[in-house]
C-alpha cells in the first residue's frame, strides 16, 4: 500500500451493513438516503498544521479555509450544505485564538446557512477535521458520469493556490496569490446550477490532472485536454516562471473549483450560469471513450506532473 489510492481501494473492500448507502468511499462525498424522497451526502476533510496550513496562517485563515475545504466537496456533488461537526485539536485553550478562528468560519456559515451541531475537542497538535451533511436539490453529482463527447469545463482560474505555495513569500508573486490559497472560495451556488445537467463533476483539490483521471477512472471514460485553454490569473506569466507553470497548472492542489463535464447543448446555459455568478467557465476539453491524452500548441504532450498525494514519498 503505497498510494492514497491503494488506501482508499483497501477500504472499499470492507463490508457495508445498511441498504441506504447510495455511494459510500470513492467520490468527493458519500450519498446515503433516509426517506423515499431526500437523498444526502456526508464529507469529512482533516486539516493539519505543516501540509494544509503554516504558522503564518492567521486564525482567521484557518477557519475560513478548513470549512471552505468541506464546503467545495458539498458544490461538486450539486447539493445544499446543511450542518457540521467541528474535531478541533489545539496545543493549549486560548479564548482569542478560538474567538478569531471562527470569526473567519462565522461569514460562510451564515453565507451558506450552516449551523454547527456537535463535534469534539482535545488538546494536542493542531488538528481541525470537520465533518458536512448536505442536502440534494436536484440531482446529485458524482465522478462517474461523464459520458463520451461530453465537454469538459472548469471554473475559475487554475494554478493559484499552488503558485502561492512555491514562490518566494518576500515576492510580490507570493503576496498576490496568497488570498487564493488561503481563503478559496467554495462553488456551492455554480454547484447547485450545474446539478440540473452536468453528467459528472469534481472539486480541483489535488492537481487537475489528479482530479481529471479521478473522472476517467470512476466513468470509466478517457479524455482530451487543451493545455493552452486552462484559465489562469490575467498575473500567472508576469509572476510564475516558465519551468514552474505546468506544476501550478496540472499539478497544483487547493484551487477548490469545480471540473465538470455536459453535452455541448448545454453550453449557451453554462455561459449564462457563468454571467449569473460572476465566474468564469472555461471549456478545457472533451471526453473520449479510452485514452487520455493532452496537447499543447496542436502536439501531443506528456505532463510531467500527476498531482497532490499525501503519502506519495519524497
Amino acid at each position: 500500500m503505497k498510494s492514497e489510492l491503494d488506501f482508499v481501494n483497501y477500504l472499499k473492500k470492507i463490508k457495508t451493513f445498511n441498504k441506504n448507502i447510495i455511494r459510500g468511499i470513492g467520490d468527493d462525498c458519500a450519498i446515503v438516503k433516509f426517506n423515499s424522497r431526500k437523498k444526502y451526502v456526508i464529507t469529512s476533510d482533516t486539516s493539519l498544521l505543516g501540509p494544509h496550513f503554516t504558522k503564518d496562517y492567521t486564525p482567521e485563515e484557518i477557519g475560513h479555509k478548513s470549512l471552505a475545504t468541506n464546503l467545495s466537496d458539498i458544490a461538486s456533488m450539486g447539493c445544499v450544505p446543511l450542518y457540521a461537526l467541528y474535531d478541533i485539536t489545539i496545543p493549549r485553550m486560548s479564548e482569542s485564538w478560538i474567538k478569531r478562528f471562527f470569526d473567519g468560519t462565522r461569514k460562510l456559515l451564515n453565507q451558506h446557512k450552516v449551523s454547527i451541531i456537535g463535534g469534539d475537542t482535545t488538546k494536542g497538535p493542531m488538528s481541525i477535521s470537520i465533518t458536512l451533511i448536505g442536502v440534494q436539490k436536484n440531482k446529485i453529482l458524482t465522478r462517474s458520469g461523464a459520458k463520451t463527447g461530453h465537454d469538459i469545463y472548469v471554473t475559475g482560474n487554475i494554478g493559484n493556490a499552488r503558485a502561492a505555495l512555491i514562490l518566494d513569500k518576500k515576492t510580490k508573486g507570493h503576496k498576490y496569490f496568497r488570498r487564493s490559497l488561503v481563503k478559496p472560495l467554495p462553488r456551492v451556488a455554480v454547484g447547485l446550477e450545474l446539478s440540473e445537467f452536468a453528467s459528472s463533476c469534481i472539486d480541483i483539490s489535488d492537481g487537475l490532472a489528479k482530479d481529471l483521471k479521478s473522472i476517467a477512472i470512476s466513468s470509466k471514460k478517457g479524455f482530451q485536454i487543451d493545455i493552452g485553454s486552462i484559465p489562469t490569473d490575467p498575473k500567472f506569466d508576469m509572476f510564475v516562471k516558465s519551468h514552474l507553470k505546468e506544476e501550478c497548472i496540472l499539478g497544483g492542489g487547493e484551487d477548490y473549483e469545480l471540473c465538470f463535464t455536459a453535452s455541448n447543448k448545454y453550453s449557451i446555459k453554462i455561459n449564462t450560469i457563468s454571467k449569473k455568478y460572476k465566474t468564469k467557465i472555461t471549456k478545457i476539453g472533451v471526453i473520449k471513450s479510452t485514452e487520455c491524452s493532452y496537447f499543447l500548441n496542436n502536439q501531443r504532450y506528456k505532463p510531467k506532473v500527476s498531482g497532490y498525494d499525501h503519502f506519495k514519498e519524497k
